[in-house]
């Protein structure tokens, strides 16, 4: 099975990532992969998000999709007030958008496909309000800060037991709930293909990278050690698909591989699109009893 997969599009950031999606869905449908993944960070405008993901509809490939934090977005604290959050759009908004584009919004629909079970969330993190974040790494990753302060006004995971009359909005949950809450989801999902005799292997895919050695050196891990002890967890775990952080990686971290391929913000330079495809695609090969690298599953 040939698994193609990148993150980070951020077609509302500037012409150019807008303009890259067209070519990126050329060079996959040259590929020609069995499943095609994007995991998450297309746009916080439900239109925009359309458009990258018609993008893709000529593909032959099985297509997921789960979103990034900036996918949750709501941009309006008059919206936010009203009730509008980011579990509206989590849970109805972005998986129908999907659903109209023939994508599966993976974080609703565990799918098997080929005896490999696919699984996916956002993943979230679970830094605290007052955790220090030196800004010591490099200014390309700076975004990374950008984001934190972003999501705290944007990312509106509201505790519905506080909307009350009277109350001028609701009350936001803290992150270590939200992805305590995304973790225990996902880990049920596992648990059930784990159980599956049809399913020799599974696949993860989140926004936010399930292990501190995908970080970089100088940032506090953005994501939740929980979730990593998850994937290691289960036998049948053998890859993670992860994007946010905008550098390609691939390493093998107790017994899962964990990878990334994101498009991130594109600077105005002279490159050729077709040459950008290289760096924010890539392809995996998963074969019955061992993948490419060697490594029998555990």
């Amino acid at each position: 099975m040939r698994i193609a997969y990148t993150s980070d599009l951020h077609v509302d950031i500037s012409q150019r990532n807008w303009e890259l999606v067209p070519y990126l869905a050329e060079v996959v449908k040259i590929v020609d992969p069995d499943v095609f993944v994007v995991a998450g960070d297309i746009s916080p405008e439900i239109g925009d998000l359309e458009y990258a993901l018609d993008c893709f509809a000529n593909l032959r490939s099985l297509k997921l999709f789960i979103p990034g934090n900036q996918d949750v977005w709501v941009l309006s604290e008059d919206m936010q007030s009203l009730g509008h959050d980011s579990y509206e759009k989590y849970y109805f908004y972005l998986p129908e958008a999907c659903r109209r584009n023939n994508f599966v919004p993976l974080w609703m629909e565990p799918t098997v496909y080929g005896g490999v079970g696919f699984v996916g969330s956002i993943g979230w993190y679970d830094l605290g309000p007052g955790t220090e974040v030196v800004p010591s790494f490099s200014r390309e990753h700076h975004y990374l800060l950008d984001s934190i302060w972003n999501d705290m006004r944007w990312a509106c995971w509201a505790d519905i037991s506080t909307m009350v009359e009277g109350r001028p909005k609701p009350v936001k949950r803290p992150d270590s709930e939200v992805a305590r809450e995304f973790n225990l989801r996902l880990d049920q999902d596992i648990e059930a293909f784990a159980l599956d005799a049809g399913v020799r292997e599974i696949v993860v895919v989140t926004h936010y990278p399930p292990f501190p050695e995908m970080s970089l050196e100088g940032m506090p891990f953005c994501g939740s050690r929980e979730l990593g002890d998850i994937l290691s967890s289960h036998r049948k775990v053998t890859v993670s698909i992860s994007g946010h952080i905008h550098s390609r990686h691939d390493v093998v971290v107790g017994g899962v591989r964990a990878v990334r391929c994101p498009v991130g913000y594109l600077r105005r330079e002279h490159r050729r699109y077709q040459e950008l495809v290289k760096e924010c695609l890539e392809v995996i090969h998963l074969i019955e009893g061992e993948d490419f690298l060697g490594r029998h599953p555990r």
